[in-house]
């Protein structure tokens, strides 16, 4: 949409203008000088035919050129204004859509010039009305799906056997009417998607709609992408189905060591002190790690994070059974500290547990004011899917 800046009764292009707002004597109208000849005569023939001399207009230059489906013009109403809409075709001119509407909202489909690209629309009176006033000029393309389609998030953690993961779908409208329909997953056996029956898109706004995602115990822990669609368009929400955890805090028993300590008021044995108040902080270098060794071996499931400010934007989660061959059970390549809990599923003989930053976020060391370490729920049904690398099947991020 093209909305006007600011505007008076008596001159509504007068003072500041928005970008694209202009009146033809400010700027050069779209097309060549035979197109603008052509442009003159259209704007001065009037409904009966008659050659009229034009008081005015105002020019919208689109940033490219687009099949044009409609044009929306909200004016001020009843002004008495007598004028129309016109579309500028590369190699054609200016063409009329039709009148401006009394009421102050025009909307005008592009008829037979429907699907033909125009570069430019305008609005021409008469000189015996007044200039309206304009307030917005919104194109509607024709290239474009009547609703687009998107995920805010497109990676979700579903609980194998457990409860159900939610996301968010976001439709936007490209149309100057509603549309409807439903959105819908394709999943994998052993998942259940549920979705609305029904959404209606409100023309030119958005609209979320609640997704609902649950992995049976028959799933093997992984990645699994699923297709989303609405109408023609379609996109792919990957959910990573972990184990579920449960049981005690790991690590509140763990012996803790590290790769430096910034200070000594920084320990890292603070991680797992169970106290609010203690941190372990680095020096300030990349690559530098904490590590817990757990009082007994485990099967891991869930690593809780939570960050002082100074966190790393990518690290990884690696695993041990004796403190000399690592494995990397999760890697999460889009930190944004605070909170994080990074799913796995690791071997039965994890012993030991090391978060290694490799790249900070700041200027600072990586700060950790705690680490929870949960197991897999031993009462679980939860098959366990090892393989060798990532703990992500397709080597994606561990789930926050």
């Amino acid at each position: 949409s093209y909305r006007a800046a600011t505007s008076t009764a008596a001159d509504p292009f007068a003072g500041v203008r928005a970008p694209m707002l202009v009146p033809p004597s400010a700027a050069d109208t779209a097309g060549t000088a035979a197109d603008t000849a052509g442009a003159a005569g259209a704007a001065k023939k009037g409904d009966d035919g008659h050659h009229k001399r034009t008081a005015g207009g105002l020019t919208v230059r689109l940033p490219k050129p687009r099949p044009l489906g409609a044009v929306t013009v909200l004016t001020g109403p009843h002004s008495g204004t007598r004028g129309a809409v016109e579309a500028h075709l590369p190699g054609k001119g200016w063409q009329r859509l039709g009148a401006l509407s009394q009421t102050g909202w025009t909307q005008l489909t592009a008829g037979r010039h429907g699907a033909a690209e125009a570069d430019a629309l305008r609005l021409v009176w008469s000189e015996q009305t007044k200039p309206p006033v304009v307030h917005e000029i919104t194109p509607w393309y024709a290239d474009t799906p009547a609703a687009s389609l998107s995920l805010p998030r497109t990676t979700v953690d579903a609980a194998i056997g457990g409860g159900t993961a939610r996301v968010t779908a976001r439709l936007s409208g490209n149309r100057p009417t509603d549309v409807r329909g439903r959105v819908t997953a394709k999943a994998p056996k052993g998942f259940t998607v549920r979705t609305p029956l029904r959404t209606t898109v409100r023309r030119g706004s958005t609209t979320e709609v609640p997704l609902r995602i649950s992995a049976d115990s028959s799933v093997k822990a992984g990645s699994y992408r699923i297709p989303v669609s609405f109408g023609g368009e379609r996109v792919t929400l990957t959910v990573r189905a972990y184990p579920r955890t449960s049981g005690p805090d790991l690590a509140r028993h763990a012996q803790v060591t590290s790769s430096g300590d910034e200070t000594k008021d920084f320990p890292a044995a603070a991680v797992a002190d169970g106290k609010r108040g203690t941190r372990w902080s680095s020096p300030a270098e990349d690559g530098e790690w904490v590590q817990l060794k757990l009082a007994e071996p485990a099967r891991v499931g869930q690593v809780v994070l939570r960050w002082q400010d100074a966190y790393p934007s990518h690290y990884r989660v690696q695993v041990s059974p004796d403190g000399k061959r690592w494995r990397t059970a999760a890697t999460v390549r889009d930190g944004e500290g605070g909170k994080e809990s990074v799913r796995m599923d690791t071997p039965r003989d994890t012993r030991y547990v090391r978060v290694v930053g490799d790249k900070r976020a700041t200027r600072f060391g990586i700060s950790l004011w705690s680490v929870e370490i949960y197991g897999v729920d031993s009462a679980g049904r939860a098959k366990h899917a090892r393989r060798d690398g990532d703990g992500d099947r397709d080597g994606g991020s561990g789930a926050r």
